[in-house]
C-alpha cells in the first residue's frame, strides 16, 4: 500500500473501531458499520507498514479485549467474555447481566449446531488457550461507532487455517436490527467468518483471504444470519445497494448487499453448492470458485445469473406469492439499466455489460401499455476475475415480423441478440410483468426448488416450474433408496407448481426428492428432524 492509501485505511479504522480517536471525522455508510472483518483484516496484515505513532495507537484495537469475567457455552464450543457493569455489560434484553449472556451462549451455540453440525463447515482451530482454554472466543464490548461487530485473525496454524476472535455489541440500540435480533444476527455472521479464516484460508498465503474475494465472504456471513435466523432480516438492509446496481460485476459489490444470490443458490442447489465454492477458496478466486462450482452440478453461471434476474425481478409489488424468492414482497424493485422506445418494424440498440452482471432493458411497444423486460446477463467469471471494471458490448434488435436469424419471443415479435462475446451471455424477456404462461411471461428453465422448512416434521412444501408441456414424475426416497412417497405423476403444462410432502409415520434421516419431467431430471436432499 502506498502512505496515502494506508492514511485512508487508518483512518477509516479508527473511525469503524474507535471513532473518538479520528483525527478527520467522516460519515459512515451503513455498510461500513456492517462488519469490521475487512477493514481490521487489512490493518492486522498491514500493521508493520504504519508510522510508530499509528502503531502505538493502534496497538490496543487490534489485540483481545481486556473483560472482568468469562463463561463456557452450554454445549462447551464458546468462551464468552464481558463485563458485568459499566458501558459494555450486556443489555439486549431486560435482565440480568447474566440472563444477557445467556441469551448469547444460546445464540452461539444454535449457530454452531447449524453452520457446524448440521451445514458440516469445519469449526474454527483452536487458539492454543489464548482466551484461557481452547473455545472460541466472543467478546462483548460496547461499540462507538454502532459496528456489529467484527472477527478478528491471529496466527496461521496450518496451510489453510489461522485462529480468530469476535467481538460484538453489548446491546445494539439504535441498530437496523435491535437488541437480541441484532446480536444474534451477528453472531451467525461473525462465526462464519472465524470458519472462513479458520479453515478455508488462501493456501499458505501471508493473509487468509484475497482482497478482490471480501465480497464472498460477506455475501457468505450475511446469508448465514437468514439461514440461521430467518425471522430476523437484517440483510433488508443493505438490499437496495444492489437492486440499484444490478449492472456492476459481483465482485465489485460489497457482499452485504447480496446475500440474497446465496439464498438463491440455496433454492436451486442446496447448502452444499455454497459449501463447495468455500472448499475451492483455498487455490481458487472467489468468482472463479462460484462458476467451477455451478459446472461441477451441470449448470453455468451465465444462465444461473439470468434466472437470478428473473427472481429479483419479480419483488416488491411484483411479488408472486409461492414463486422466486420467498420474501420478495419485503425486497425492493430493481433500477432498470435502460429504456428505449419500439419503432416498428425493427429497433436496434447498442448497450454493454461488465462481467457478472446484469442488465434490465425495458422496450415499450407501439400499443401504449404492453411493453417487454429484457433480461441480458453477462457470466465470464474469468474476465471478471481479470477486471471486473471491463465491459462488453452487444447489440439487440427486435422486430415485429420474423426477420432471419431472430428467435421468437411472444405474439409476433421476435429478437436477435449479437455480441463478439456471445458465449458468455444469456438472454431472457419478462412481458407485461406478468408470470403466467397464458397471458405472456417466457421461462426459460426447469426449477426444482430447496423444500421448506428444512429440516422439518412434519409437513414441507416443494416448489417446481415447468416451461413446456411435459408428464411429470415426483417421487420421495429414503436413504437407501426405497421409494416413500409418490407427490405427482401426471401430465402438467407450463407453470409454477407447489407439492405438499406428509413425512408422518417416517422416521428421522436424510431422504431425497427426484422430479423428471421429459428429459429434465433433479434430485435434491431433504432431512426429517423429529
Amino acid at each position: 500500500m502506498s502512505g496515502s492509501e494506508l492514511d485512508s485505511v487508518y483512518n477509516k479504522f479508527l473511525q469503524v473501531r474507535a471513532p473518538q480517536l479520528a483525527e478527520l471525522p467522516q460519515t459512515l455508510a451503513r455498510e461500513d458499520l456492517k462488519c469490521g472483518f475487512d477493514i481490521v483484516t487489512t490493518v492486522k496484515m498491514n500493521f508493520n507498514n504504519f508510522s510508530a505513532d499509528q502503531q502505538k495507537l493502534l496497538e490496543p484495537l487490534v489485540s483481545r479485549p481486556v473483560l472482568e469475567t468469562s463463561m463456557d457455552s452450554p454445549y462447551g464450543y464458546f468462551r464468552i467474555h464481558y463485563n458485568s457493569s459499566g458501558p459494555s455489560a450486556p443489555s439486549y434484553i431486560p435482565g440480568t447481566v447474566t440472563e444477557n449472556v445467556m441469551e448469547v451462549a444460546k445464540a452461539l451455540d444454535s449457530t454452531y449446531r447449524f453452520e457446524v453440525t448440521y451445514l458440516d463447515y469445519l469449526p474454527p482451530p483452536s487458539d492454543n488457550g489464548a482466551g484461557g482454554n481452547n473455545l472460541y472466543d466472543v467478546y462483548i464490548v460496547n461499540q462507538p461507532s454502532g459496528l456489529y461487530g467484527y472477527t478478528e485473525l491471529e496466527l496461521r496454524v496450518g496451510p489453510t487455517s489461522w485462529t480468530s476472535f469476535a467481538v460484538i455489541d453489548n446491546n445494539y440500540v439504535g441498530y437496523y436490527s435491535q437488541g437480541l435480533d441484532g446480536m444474534e444476527v451477528t453472531v451467525a455472521h461473525e462465526f462464519h467468518h472465524g470458519i472462513q479464516v479458520g479453515n478455508y484460508a488462501v493456501l499458505n498465503g501471508t493473509s487468509p483471504l484475497r482482497s478482490g474475494d471480501v465480497f464472498f465472504y460477506e455475501i457468505t456471513s450475511t446469508s448465514m444470519e437468514e439461514f440461521v435466523y430467518d425471522d430476523v432480516n437484517d440483510y433488508y438492509a443493505y438490499m437496495p445497494d444492489y437492486f440499484m446496481n444490478v449492472d456492476k460485476a459481483f465482485p465489485n459489490q460489497n457482499g452485504y448487499n447480496l446475500a440474497i444470490w446465496n439464498l438463491y443458490l440455496k433454492e436451486r442447489f442446496n447448502y452444499d453448492l455454497i459449501k463447495r465454492q468455500w472448499e475451492m477458496i483455498p487455490i481458487l478466486e472467489a468468482i472463479i470458485a462460484i462458476n467451477n462450482s455451478l459446472i461441477e452440478r451441470g449448470a453455468t453461471l451465465k444462465e444461473e445469473l439470468n434466472n437470478f434476474g428473473v427472481w429479483t425481478y419479480f419483488t416488491n409489488s411484483r411479488a408472486i406469492a409461492g414463486i422466486y424468492f420467498e420474501e420478495a414482497a419485503n425486497y425492493p424493485l430493481i433500477s432498470l439499466t435502460t429504456t428505449f422506445e419500439f419503432l416498428p418494424p425493427s429497433t436496434s440498440m447498442n448497450g454493454s455489460v461488465p462481467p457478472t452482471a446484469n442488465n434490465f432493458v425495458k422496450i415499450n411497444l407501439p400499443s401504449g401499455n404492453d411493453f417487454f423486460v429484457t433480461l441480458i446477463s453477462n457470466g465470464d467469471a474469468e474476465a471478471a476475475n481479470i477486471n471486473p471494471n471491463q465491459f462488453f458490448s452487444f447489440i439487440y434488435s427486435l422486430f415485429n415480423y420474423n426477420e432471419i436469424g431472430s428467435e421468437l419471443i411472444v405474439n409476433n415479435y421476435y429478437y436477435i441478440f449479437d455480441s463478439p462475446f456471445e458465449s458468455h451471455f444469456s438472454v431472457n424477456h419478462i412481458f407485461n410483468d406478468i408470470a403466467s404462461a397464458d397471458e405472456g411471461f417466457l421461462s426459460q428453465v426447469f426449477c426444482l426448488y430447496q423444500n421448506y422448512p428444512n429440516p422439518f416434521n412434519p409437513i414441507t412444501k416443494i416448489k417446481y416450474q415447468i416451461p413446456e408441456l411435459s408428464f411429470v414424475i415426483f417421487k420421495v426416497y429414503d436413504a437407501l433408496g426405497n421409494e416413500v412417497a409418490i407427490l405427482v405423476n401426471e401430465e402438467k403444462t407450463f407453470g409454477n407448481y407447489e407439492v405438499e410432502f406428509n413425512a408422518i409415520g417416517l422416521s428421522s434421516g436424510i431422504y431425497f426428492y427426484r422430479i423428471q419431467a421429459g428429459s429434465y431430471i433433479e434430485i435434491k436432499k431433504m432431512v426429517i428432524l423429529k
